[in-house]
């Protein structure tokens, strides 16, 4: 264990001798492999901050995060996660953590990053991704999750959100403006990508069935499984030849669809394809070529993918959430027939539907903007005294 911890200490010694005296950010958060928007933020990040003369890490906290990899730090259990955020914000990294509101661990990651920014003296920053509302935030009440929000939002040095009903939800809780700033996730960079072959399984699909509904997914309550299969159901009894892809899933994850799955009609299976996840260029590829994207949370604010399809000119059928973007058609979160009557209003004027999206502008260098706030937000305040006592 002391040969783990020494190698350990090395390895930062050896980045700070490689580049004396240049900023040092550790971003604690999703990072490929999978792929999903908040690893893409993090990876197109990193890249911006390393071109700009930073030393910037990752410590991944996502699905494969004990698979060493030369790429990120990985993460083998609890006492290592602390370990591994204490010894960075000693060697004088910004800590940059990356949470939302909907569970426990995602909190407690964020907590303990924050707690040690205080000890150290370089209060973290923190990265706030999603809309609202979701499962614990926004909390108002005299509940355990409003004085959980409280008091992290109250440790961190600097927070970044989505949007701005989501910075106003922040200050709700007390917290300053100027703390808080609204950087939207989606940026120029993402819709980036070469043209590269699919797996086997997914060509097959597209040829079999000429107008196939892209969904990025997960095995989670709020991407409404039931709902999505009761539409699907509706929508391919006025369509026939529609197929339908979900695609998402961590490798835990797939296999709970795939025994989801296992019990529907034969009709039904055959015109589903179960995949995990892609790569970025194998996602934006496969999604280029589908007929209608199709996003189902409405706790997403404004979700990447559903700009990334705008920026492709694939039509987008999303629930209502009161943030999506122009040109998406929305239907009522939890009602399948509003969500197969969307999908066919999208099908019957599926050209002029798709020519109106030529005019959405998408395009902003949101990377850059985020590059720029984890540049100078820790500077502003290096070790700011809490902005009013915590409970």
């Amino acid at each position: 264990m002391r040969l783990c911890y020494a190698a350990f200490d090395e390895k930062i010694l050896m980045r700070d001798r490689l580049m004396p005296g240049k900023p040092k950010i550790l971003q604690i958060g999703n990072y490929p492999p999978p792929m999903c928007g908040w690893a893409i933020q993090t990876s197109l990040v990193t890249e911006e901050l390393r071109r700009r003369g930073f030393v910037c890490e990752v410590l991944k906290i996502n699905e494969n995060r004990q698979v060493k990899d030369p790429a990120y730090i990985d993460v083998q259990g609890g006492f290592d996660y602390w370990r591994k955020v204490f010894r960075y914000a000693w060697r004088g990294y910004q800590l940059n953590v990356h949470m939302n509101g909907m569970g426990r661990t995602g909190y407690l990651l964020a907590l303990v990053a924050v707690i040690t920014g205080r000890m150290v003296g370089r209060p973290a920053l923190i990265t706030f991704h999603g809309g609202l509302p979701q499962n614990n935030f926004p909390r108002y009440d005299n509940s355990l999750w409003h004085w959980a929000f409280l008091t992290i939002f109250r440790l961190a040095g600097s927070i970044a959100c989505d949007s701005a009903p989501i910075k106003e939800a922040i200050e709700a809780y007390g917290v300053p403006a100027a703390k808080v700033r609204a950087i939207a996730t989606f940026s120029s960079q993402y819709s980036n990508f070469d043209a590269v072959p699919l797996p086997e399984t997914a060509e097959r699909f597209l040829k079999s069935y000429p107008r196939v509904i892209f969904c990025y997914v997960a095995f989670r309550s709020e991407y409404r499984l039931e709902t999505l299969r009761a539409g699907m159901k509706l929508f391919r009894e006025f369509d026939p030849g529609a197929g339908f892809i979900w695609l998402g899933f961590p490798e835990k994850e797939l296999l709970m669809a795939q025994d989801f799955v296992s019990s529907w009609p034969a009709e039904e299976r055959e015109s589903l394809l179960l995949l995990g996840n892609l790569t970025h260029d194998q996602f934006l590829t496969l999604l280029s070529r589908s007929f209608i994207f199709l996003r189902t949370p409405a706790c997403d604010g404004v979700c990447a993918s559903v700009l990334e399809s705008i920026v492709l000119g694939i039509p987008v059928v999303a629930s209502e959430n009161g943030r999506r973007p122009p040109g998406v058609v929305t239907y009522e979160d939890t009602d399948a027939a509003d969500m197969c009557a969307k999908l066919t209003f999208v099908a019957q004027h599926y050209s002029e539907i798709k020519e109106g999206l030529r005019s959405t502008s998408v395009g902003e260098d949101n990377i850059g903007v985020m590059a720029d706030w984890l540049s100078y937000a820790g500077e502003d305040s290096p070790a700011p005294a809490l902005d009013s006592p915590l409970p």
